[in-house]
């Protein structure tokens, strides 16, 4: 009875958008096509017409329904038994340091007559298993994060290895303790002071292997490495050179280039733009007489630049020979 009223009114419609056409067209007097034509239209108008009507009926009983399933009181979760768990400790992902886990521990037998006689220990021991999946990945130093993953592991509810208990844990908290924490935070900072200490380390070595391979091979590479740092101190380049040369037979363990050799004596004096000295240029002699003498002799009556014996080493004291350029580069 109830599907013939449910089919009821969709039958009334279609039947009438059947009938009406026919009835018009021997009435009117329509053409055969005509009658057709208009017959083919009410039937596709009625069949709209009961989709709709089906489709608020649909809709109706879905919202009742929802009403009826409202109005039903909740279904109250199945009895289980409880173990409070204050303290254990659970390892870690450092090897000497381990998280305290408290938490309760829940349990309901999966049906039948249970074969263990310990349910209790049944269930603590899977929760502790694991628990232990977890934290054996996790940073004592990041407890927070650790506990949320615990949180959400231990909270489903699953059945142990035996199959006759299913555990899950609830109130989950994990700690470390006062003086492990403290450690931790020590390690913690030493470790990035060893990560710095190491990066200067490097730096140095990676420095002193550039002076060293690259720079004070020779005098004329330390020159012209000095220059490329400061294009506009020529001068000072050059009077650099005798000091150059005492830092490349440093480093390179040999002895000194002789056309480096004869300058050495004047590595302690200061450059002469550095005591006020007048500068040697085309004017020759008149410019040398400038020159101040330690023997009180004139300047005029020495030669511009004395020339000794080199394999003797009887330069004059008070001159120096000038820069050899070529020899520099």
């Amino acid at each position: 009875m109830e599907n013939a009223a449910r089919w009821r009114a969709p039958a009334v419609v279609l039947g009438a958008a059947a009938v009406l056409p026919v009835v018009l067209g021997f009435a009117l007097d329509w053409a055969d096509w005509m009658t057709i034509a208009v017959l083919v239209l009410s039937l596709a108008l009625g069949a709209m017409i009961v989709k709709q009507i089906l489709f608020r009926r649909e809709q109706k009983e879905l919202r009742a329904e929802a009403m009826r399933q409202r109005k039903q009181p909740n279904a109250e979760p199945p009895p289980h038994a409880e173990h409070h768990v204050p303290a254990i400790p659970v390892d870690s992902a450092e090897p000497y340091y381990r998280f305290i886990l408290s938490c309760t521990v829940c349990w309901t037998p999966t049906g039948g007559v249970p074969q263990h006689g310990n349910l209790r220990g049944l269930a603590v021991h899977s929760i502790l298993e694991r628990a232990r999946h977890v934290t054996v990945g996790g940073s004592p130093t990041d407890t927070a994060a650790v506990q949320t993953r615990l949180a959400a592991e231990l909270g489903a509810m699953l059945p142990d290895r035996s199959g006759q208990i299913v555990a899950w844990a609830e109130q989950v908290a994990l700690t470390v303790p006062e003086e492990d924490a403290r450690r931790l935070e020590r390690l913690t900072e030493l470790r990035k002071e060893k990560q710095v200490r190491h990066h200067e380390q490097e730096l140095e070595q990676r420095t002193r292997a550039y002076l060293a391979d690259e720079v004070l091979v020779d005098p004329g590479t330390a020159v012209v490495w000095w220059l490329a740092r400061h294009p506009e101190q020529v001068r000072e380049a050059a009077d650099l050179i005798p000091t150059f040369a005492r830092l490349s037979a440093a480093v390179t363990k040999s002895e000194i280039a002789p056309q480096y050799a004869e300058r050495l004596d004047t590595a302690d004096r200061p450059a002469l733009s550095a005591v006020n000295w007048p500068r040697l240029d085309g004017q020759g002699d008149e410019s040398r007489r400038q020159l101040p003498r330690p023997d009180g002799k004139d300047a005029a009556d020495q030669p511009l630049w004395p020339r000794g014996n080199r394999d003797h080493g009887d330069l004059d004291d008070d001159f120096d020979e000038p820069e050899d350029t070529s020899s520099a580069r």
